[in-house]
């Protein structure tokens, strides 16, 4: 069926916030430290789909929005031990070439 206004979802705008200046703020929004990891990765796509609302579009792609998260499972085996995780991924980016950086939120364990 063809998106109509009629029966388009309707979604709040989902825009990212512009990060405020500061050397350190990325270092004071984590809640844990971090440590090195070089482990092998296997990352899973759990959500079948994502709808959003366009923001512009070119011949080689296009932005959009959601307030849906796209929900993953993440494998690492580190020194022989493997251990699963969910979360919902929460970062792209492009680092050089076709290397990209994807970061992932993990759900709280109980």
């Amino acid at each position: 069926m063809a998106a109509t206004p009629e029966n388009q979802p309707r979604f709040p705008q989902a825009r990212p916030q512009p990060a405020p200046d500061g050397p350190d703020l990325a270092e004071e929004r984590r809640v844990d430290g971090r440590r090195a990891c070089h482990g092998s990765l296997r990352l899973r796509v759990d959500s079948p789909h994502l709808a959003g609302q366009a923001e512009n579009i070119s011949e080689t792609g296009i932005l959009f929005f959601t307030n849906q998260p796209l929900r993953v499972t993440v494998e690492v085996e580190e020194d022989g031990v493997l251990s699963s995780r969910s979360g919902r991924l929460v970062r792209a980016q492009r680092v050089g070439g076709d290397s990209t950086g994807w970061a992932v939120e993990f759900d709280v364990q109980a």
